[in-house]
């Protein structure tokens, strides 16, 4: 900045000292404009400094922005490629998976029909196989009821007062032994021997062909043993109730609570055969009840009876069926089949002489101990076109 220090002359005009004067102000003057516009240029200039810097920063902002725009977009670029081959990874799965699966299904349609197939032949196995139970259910069957017979009492094992009788006697207890009926149908040229002893039976059957001596010859049989089909037999053991009796056909034309009373009082008249009562169940639905009594007895003197006059009212009255309560179970129950071990199957006999005379031969054969025989028991023969069912025993040792 341009300065004023030029120095004054000590004696000057006036007129020219003042025109310079003027012009010294004009110049002070317009060196203090440029001097304040310089100063407001440079104000001006390091405003604009600021704002070119705040604008390079945020040109380098921007720039920094940009190239972590530029990565992001990098990255999302990979990442998009990424996600597209993962696609296309995932798209080849999903139709491997589909032709696997319907691979599958396709298998598991055929193990369908097979397992279809087999269920039908298997329904059928059962089919036939309950055919079979069936059939051996009802070859093993045992009939329930017992066909009626006259029962002879013999002796008396044990007496005991009436005062002292215990639970043990409440019921009157019977054992029944059922015994199979073992049979042999024999036929056209059969016979059937049986000996004393085992030993022999077990000779004879040691030479399948025995010759028989008759008058015009000899005669070839065949010896066989016996074979016995399947045969049962067991123990039913039955116990009778002495006290209590059951009541059937009770009508139900009064209230439970008061047919139970009409029961009670009927059962306990004397008059009617009856006797104090301890217990009544009664079914109001079936029909039936269970009396029971004080006193033994009384219930086997009632079921004697079979009908029992039941007291509705004064003037009504009706009769029910009365029978013993029992019940059985089933002991010892024994399934067998096997051999005769006494008797022996003849067989191939040819009808040359008459029924009687040619069983005497064969007696005779089968008891000479040179054809390794023995003392004969019993001895059979059916003659040309007949047939006989032979029933065979059990042979129970005596004690």
């Amino acid at each position: 900045m341009a300065q004023c220090d030029q120095p004054k002359p000590l004696f000057t005009d006036s007129s020219n000292s003042h025109s310079d004067f003027e012009v010294i102000q004009e110049n002070c003057q317009d060196n203090m404009n440029l001097s304040e516009k310089l100063q407001e240029a440079e104000e001006e200039l390091k405003l604009w400094q600021v704002k070119i810097d705040k604008l390079e920063k945020q040109k380098s902002e921007l720039l920094i922005e940009k190239l972590d725009a530029d990565e992001r977009k990098k990255q999302a670029t990979q990442q998009l490629c990424n996600l597209n081959k993962e696609q296309e990874n995932l798209q080849r799965d999903f139709e491997k998976a589909e032709r696997s699966f319907k691979e599958k299904l396709f298998d598991k349609k055929a193990e369908g029909a097979k397992l279809k197939e087999l269920l039908l032949q298997l329904e059928n196995e059962l089919h036939c196989n309950q055919q079979h139970c069936d059939l051996l259910q009802t070859k093993f069957k045992i009939k329930v009821g017992l066909p009626e017979k006259n029962i002879k009492f013999t002796k008396l094992e044990e007496s005991v007062p009436t005062g002292r009788e215990g639970e043990d006697f409440l019921k009157i207890k019977c054992c029944y032994n059922i015994l199979p009926k073992v049979f042999v149908v024999l036929r056209n040229g059969q016979a059937l021997v049986t000996f004393e002893e085992e030993q022999v039976a077990n000779r004879i059957l040691k030479v399948p062909k025995h010759h028989i001596i008759l008058d015009s010859g000899k005669m070839d049989v065949k010896v066989q043993p016996v074979k016995l089909d399947t045969a049962r037999k067991f123990e039913i053991h039955v116990n009778i109730s002495r006290k209590t009796v059951k009541v059937s056909k009770i009508p139900n034309n009064l209230p439970e609570e008061q047919m139970r009373d009409k029961l009670e009082i009927s059962f306990s008249k004397p008059s009617l055969g009856g006797g104090e009562v301890e217990n009544i169940s009664y079914n109001c639905i079936s029909g039936t009840a269970l009396v029971t009594f004080v006193e033994k007895g009384i219930a086997q003197r009632v079921a004697e009876q079979k009908k029992y006059k039941l007291i509705l009212s004064e003037t009504q009255c009706c009769w029910v069926m009365i029978e013993s309560v029992w019940d059985y179970d089933l002991r010892k129950f024994q399934t067998f089949n096997g051999i005769c071990k006494q008797t022996v199957l003849i067989s191939d006999i040819k009808n040359e002489l008459d029924e009687e005379e040619l069983q005497d031969k064969l007696e005779i054969h089968f008891q000479k101990p040179s054809n390794h025989g023995g003392e004969v028991e019993n001895i059979k023969y059916v003659p040309k076109d007949q047939q006989l069912t032979v029933y065979l025993e059990e042979d129970v040792e005596e004690k």
